[in-house]
């Protein structure tokens, strides 16, 4: 066999060798995609099933203690799809649109637990646990009339849950907002906003509980891990922000939409690897919130070398300061800067997806 001959024989080899690789690849991404899909449509149907669970304890309308109270918890609880709180998500006292807990009774109180549940990971359902315990802190030093306890969380439906339809709903109060939009098998979780006053506990039996402690080290663990050089890049110049970009509070309509292209740090696609293994640690961090099925689904189309890192404010402990996790779709917020650095406000959102606007799964498969 002479030179060219073999030559053509290995470059034949190659491109077999390749297109086997190739192949089996495919074969495995939809093997996963397959797999991933069945586990969301089951995710589904417990959560539809719980939701239908709560508004059969207020089909028959208001009973004896609500007529004699003077509220109805069907129209608290049961809200119109296209109702304009659906979109509209507060993060501070608020005498928002939804059941609250105050109103429930304690089937509809377990129920509602249940429906966190079929959503939320362990780790998720603790945050959330926490943040509404936190209240109880801020309700006995309330001084100033705000809404405040662990009662005043609000559970509201929007449309009919089934698994052909589209429908939503969300728990939210004080800190919290956890927002869904569920379709066919598909589910959106964004925004997610948590947020902990006071951030770090500091006196009394429970001194040194961090609320949401994962994250807050993930960021700290990125940002020493940066080169000097690299920090010129990542940190930017002036104080931090007094609340999260993505935040409409005391801002007019027209810059609500702002946070989708504020300038960023540095880019995660030129870090080093052991660098980007701590960005997607921040990433793992922040979207495990939500159960494996549901985490899996949208860690899968986030790629960590597409976001930037920008940090601002005190690098130091105890200190206050603010950094985010922007992308092409991602964007993630951690601001601890009110209460002189012991308030923390963190939100995780999607620049075209938020309230279920490009449900997961849609998008998802538009991709491959």
């Amino acid at each position: 066999m002479n030179i060219t001959a073999r030559v053509q024989r290995k470059l034949f080899l190659l491109l077999i060798t390749t297109f086997f690789f190739s192949l089996r690849a495919v074969f495995a991404d939809h093997a996963f995609d397959s797999e991933n899909e069945r586990d969301l449509i089951t995710v589904t149907e417990e959560m539809t099933s719980a939701a239908l669970a709560i508004l059969e304890t207020v089909s028959e309308g208001p009973g004896g203690i609500e007529e004699a109270v003077g509220y109805n918890r069907q129209e608290l609880l049961h809200l119109a799809l296209d109702d304009k709180a659906r979109t509209n998500y507060v993060y501070w006292p608020y005498l928002r649109k939804g059941l609250p807990l105050e109103y429930m009774s304690a089937q509809q109180k377990i129920l509602t637990h249940r429906l966190l549940n079929t959503a939320l990971s362990a780790k998720g359902y603790l945050t959330t646990i926490q943040v509404m315990q936190l209240e109880k802190i801020l309700s006995d030093n309330e001084v100033i009339g705000f809404p405040r306890g662990p009662e005043n969380y609000t559970l509201a439906i929007f449309g009919t849950p089934s698994m052909d339809g589209k429908w939503a709903w969300r728990f939210e109060g004080h800190h919290l907002s956890l927002n869904f939009a569920v379709a066919s098998g598909e589910i959106s979780v964004t925004p997610t906003f948590f947020g902990a006053s006071p951030a770090q506990i500091r006196t009394g039996t429970m001194a040194g509980f961090r609320s949401q402690d994962y994250v807050h080290s993930a960021g700290y663990a990125l940002l020493h891990a940066l080169t000097e050089e690299q920090k010129i890049i990542a940190v930017a110049e002036g104080n931090p922000p007094f609340d999260i970009e993505s935040g409409t509070l005391n801002k007019p309509r027209e810059n609500w939409n702002n946070w989708k292209s504020l300038d960023t740090g540095i880019a995660i696609a030129s870090l080093t690897p052991q660098q980007k293994i701590l960005a997607q640690k921040i990433l793992d961090e922040v979207i495990t919130v939500y159960r494996p099925e549901i985490s899996r689904a949208y860690l899968a189309q986030v790629d960590v070398n597409a976001l930037s890192f920008t940090w601002m404010g005190s690098p130091e402990a105890g200190q206050a300061h603010y950094w985010r996790l922007d992308g092409p779709d991602f964007f993630f917020e951690y601001d601890l800067v009110q209460g002189n650095g012991n308030h923390v406000h963190t939100v995780w959102r999607s620049k075209e997806g938020d309230f279920g606007a490009d449900l997961l799964m849609e998008h998802r498969r538009q991709s491959h």
